[in-house]
């Protein structure tokens, strides 16, 4: 048996609204396009192709001071 592991995301008004759409229009379920979504951004991270916009240590919201 394959082990499941579940993430919540909350997402705005109009963020579930294009994603609802955007499932409905290419006939696949919303679960089916965050899974495609997150592999896709690990697999770019893999290849260090990706740099996340995470706000700097110090700056307003960013974290720890």
């Amino acid at each position: 048996m394959t082990s499941k592991n579940r993430i919540t995301v909350n997402l705005s008004d109009d963020e579930h609204l294009a994603l609802e759409t955007l499932a409905a229009r290419s006939k696949v379920s919303k679960a089916w396009i965050a899974r495609h979504a997150i592999c896709e951004l690990l697999e770019r991270s893999a290849r260090d192709e990706l740099q996340l916009p995470l706000p700097l240590l110090g700056q307003r919201g960013g974290g720890r001071k």
